[in-house]
């Protein structure tokens, strides 16, 4: 288990997605933890949250599943 950073792009296959959407918990066994869109921080951010461009993901999971999905 590692925590570690993940900068969301127009690419990343969860841009535009909710994190429920995203089924980061399912496909990578991880947890958002937190969530940076410039200046704002969000802990434990809801499931309806949806992905932007530049958003910074704190994630708590297997770092080669995490690779997979984000």
């Amino acid at each position: 288990m590692t925590l570690q950073k993940v900068v969301v792009h127009a690419e990343s296959p969860v841009y535009g997605l909710s994190i429920r959407n995203a089924g980061i918990r399912e496909k990578a066994q991880a947890l958002i933890v937190g969530i940076e869109r410039g200046a704002d921080r969000i802990l434990n951010p809801s499931s309806d949250f949806i992905f932007d461009t530049g958003d910074i993901i704190w994630i708590v999971g297997n770092n080669k599943k995490i690779k997979e999905v984000i």
